[in-house]
């Protein structure tokens, strides 16, 4: 009903992990209820850090991949209108557009995000021209834009689904615009994207391979070593030091998310990702024992030596400065 839910009765719990879990819990239940979001320890970034995400190696490669693509497929643009390939379709810019679509490197390995836009559109292609021949004009294609536009939440399951829906809802906006058909245009500008991105793709000559990779896990590396020497330190300030274990978690799973991403492209590019799953591993096992040290100092107010002795063997391992607490 919308009230308050009021003070909530403290657990009682004997192992420090369990009563961890309930501090945590009652946290988020008192934060949540004041409705106060900047006690909710989220990610903080400084204008530094932006910069030196976006100039850093992801960023510039990025750029010069997106730079290439779009050079590339809007040159071939322009010849093919110039030399009249499209007739009487003038919407040049899908070409570069679409290049410059399929460089994000969010949707997927980039193998599979090209065959899935391959397949998308000329599956959808192919459909439009199918419902063009026998819908009335332009009432059917009202109808047939406004049923592709509810189609789209259901497609997002998948990218080959969502090309082939977008393409349907694309080509009957352009011919109840009053233009004509344009479904084997659109289909040898997808299948020409396609190819210049796959062949940018894997050039070799675009900065250093596994650059992503190796910032990810210098990122990853850099927030746990902050949350641990906060942890060793043996500081009071256990806000600051949920929001580095925040930060360190947060890192990790990014750079999870990027070797997958590495490990699920063709083999030139996948073997840039080999190694990476282990330090990765090594990484969650120094944090897990970070959290497991924060855990123990929270409840006792003492470092646990069994945990010093893991940390100084991970840390080492990770060829990382070996741990020194504050205290014996």
């Amino acid at each position: 009903n919308g009230a308050p839910t009021g003070p909530l009765p403290a657990p009682t719990r004997s192992a420090p992990g369990l009563r961890a879990l309930d501090d945590a819990l009652l946290y988020a239940a008192e934060a949540f209820d004041r409705a106060d979001s900047r006690r909710l320890h989220g990610r903080r970034r400084t204008r530094t850090a932006v910069l030196r995400t976006v100039l850093g190696a992801r960023g510039r490669e990025y750029g010069m991949r997106v730079a290439l693509c779009f050079g590339v497929s809007a040159a071939v643009a322009q010849a093919l209108h110039h030399a009249r390939w499209y007739g009487q379709h003038e919407h040049w810019y899908w070409l570069p557009a679409t290049a410059v679509f399929l460089v994000k490197p969010d949707l997927g390995p980039l193998a599979s995000r090209v065959l899935s836009r391959a397949a998308g559109t000329v599956l959808g292609a192919l459909l439009f021209a199918g419902f063009a021949a026998v819908l009335p004009r332009p009432e059917g294609l009202v109808v047939l834009v406004t049923v592709c536009g509810a189609l789209i939440p259901l497609a997002t399951r998948h990218f080959a689904a969502q090309t082939a829906v977008v393409t349907v809802l694309v080509l009957a906006l352009v011919m109840a615009g009053g233009e004509p058909q344009a479904s084997l245009a659109r289909i040898g500008e997808t299948l020409l994207a396609c190819a210049i991105v796959l062949v940018v793709g894997h050039l070799p000559t675009l900065g250093r391979r596994g650059d992503a990779i190796r910032a990810r896990l210098a990122e990853a590396s850099g927030a746990a070593r902050e949350y641990l020497a906060h942890v060793l330190s043996e500081s009071e300030d256990r806000e600051a030091r949920w929001a580095l274990r925040r930060e360190a978690y947060r890192t990790l799973a990014e750079a999870r998310a990027a070797i997958a991403l590495a490990s699920a492209e063709l083999p030139p590019l996948a073997r840039h990702a080999d190694g990476a799953d282990e330090i990765a591993t090594t990484l969650e096992r120094l944090v897990d024992t970070t959290t497991a040290c924060a855990v123990h100092l929270d409840d006792t107010g003492t470092l646990d030596p069994t945990h010093l002795h893991r940390l100084t063997h991970l840390a080492t391992d990770l060829h990382l400065p070996v741990p020194t607490a504050t205290t014996p």
